[in-house]
């Protein structure tokens, strides 16, 4: 572990954000309906030099949730900054000027070149693997709208923009029969209502289903207590496994412990734990060196770990939050002409997310220099939490969220003093030598 303090900056332009993997990515070379266009051949040149849309997604994924966790009053927060910047991005597709420019910049993505063919290289990769992504615009009726951005929706994004038919009832049913389908059934009901006078709506779908590559033996779940605070515990049903493999440390400057539990399909759950109980996230998250992640896990121990079993449920409409960070004019003066030459504007941008966690696995849906000290023998999620799903080879975030109170129908209950002394043992048992 003493190697792992020498960060060197330059390495990062191999490493990606948090991705790994230094050799070329599957699905870099350009098809063949892309082949003959000397821009397209450019941009397929760029993909391997460029870690710059992790790096951007990553920075993207952090404001995102430190402005939701302002907006919401939930306990609970999930999202897939992967999905809302795959919508974003097809908006810019049809955004010219100052619009374009504010949402590239948003997204932190204004310097990563040959974006759409970049985000179209990624959406194609990942819909051949566990993930399913579906993103749609939709357009009252009437609006002409320009051939090519037709072609480049289809090209990049795999969805025209469709076309609403002005009947409400007919719209809602039939979007919410493209999200449940696009969902694999894990959100039934997307919208209950169209908001009013929609004249554009951007609608976004991810369904991603991982199974831990070491699964948890269901046996071992039992009733267990999650801290909600200093003061008050809720009851969990908690998966535990003796020897379990896992690479985690602590980073002794942030107190807070950050663990990695792989997915058998190139992905990883990550989560941080602070040590205190009640904290601030965007402190946490400012400060969490998520370029030197890869470089920061240690080889995988036998570990005594503790997870709740837990489901979350997070669908909002991202108007205010993306206003808030510097989007306010999708909503009222946005220029999109490559998209239409009539004035049109985003009347709503809606997100869903789900996500389990259970023994075999994890199922989401989405409708949108360091000391570290040794690791110690037990790993336990009885605490409020971050977590994020991270596609390894690339670093690209796939979701992101926090959970503060796994089982929030339950009372919660004072802490008795074996309580408080057992949670504390967990983040104090020395490393067995």
């Amino acid at each position: 572990p003493g190697m792992r303090n020498g960060w060197n900056p330059e390495d990062e332009v191999l490493a990606g954000a948090v991705g790994c993997h230094k050799q070329p990515l599957p699905g870099e070379t350009a098809s063949s309906d892309e082949e003959g266009e000397a821009e397209d051949e450019s941009c397929e040149m760029t993909w391997k030099k460029s870690p710059r849309l992790a790096d951007g997604l990553m920075r993207f994924s952090i404001n995102l949730l430190k402005e939701v966790q302002l907006e919401s009053n939930r306990t609970n927060v999930i999202l897939s900054p992967l999905s809302i910047a795959l919508a974003l991005s097809h908006l810019a597709l049809g955004a010219v000027d100052q619009t374009e420019k504010h949402l590239l910049e948003v997204m932190h993505l204004e310097s990563v070149p040959c974006l759409h063919h970049r985000l179209g290289t990624l959406r194609r990769r990942f819909t051949e693997s566990t993930l399913s992504l579906a993103s749609r615009l939709y357009l009252k009726k009437g609006f002409e709208v320009k051939e090519t951005f037709l072609e480049d929706s289809e090209k990049f994004y795999g969805a025209k923009p469709m076309t609403l038919s002005g009947i409400n009832e007919d719209d809602l049913t039939a979007i919410n029969k493209w999200v449940k389908e696009a969902t694999n059934g894990q959100i039934p009901t997307f919208l209950q209502q169209l908001p009013g006078n929609t004249v554009m709506l951007l609608l976004n779908a991810i369904h991603f289903h991982g199974f831990w590559k070491n699964k948890f033996d269901a046996s071992f779940t039992g009733p267990d207590v999650f801290h909600l605070d200093d003061k008050f515990v809720v009851p969990v049903e908690m998966m535990k496994a003796q020897k379990y493999p896992l690479s985690w440390f602590t980073l002794e400057s942030q107190d807070i412990q950050v663990a990695k539990l792989p997915f058998k399909s190139n992905m990883s759950f990550v989560v941080i734990v602070p040590h205190q109980y009640t904290w601030n996230i965007s402190r946490v998250l400012e400060n969490f060196p998520y370029k030197q992640l890869c470089r920061l896990f240690p080889k995988e121990v036998p570990t005594t770990v503790k997870i709740p079993r837990i489901k979350l449920d997070h669908q909002l409409e991202l108007n205010k939050v993306l206003s808030q960070m510097g989007l306010q004019e999708l909503f009222t003066n946005p220029n999109l002409q490559k998209i239409t030459d009539e004035p049109l504007l985003v009347s709503s941008i809606q997100h869903q997310s789900t996500l389990e966690l259970k023994e075999d696995g994890v199922e989401a849906s989405a409708a949108t220099s360091i000391a570290i000290s040794r690791s110690v023998s037990a790993f336990s999620l009885n605490r409020p939490f971050i977590f994020m799903i991270f596609e390894d080879e690339t670093g690209i975030p796939l979701f992101i969220g926090s959970v503060q109170n796994p089982n929030p129908n339950a009372a919660p209950q004072l802490k008795d003093p074996q309580n408080s002394h057992e949670a504390r043992d967990d983040h104090e048992d020395p490393m067995p030598k």
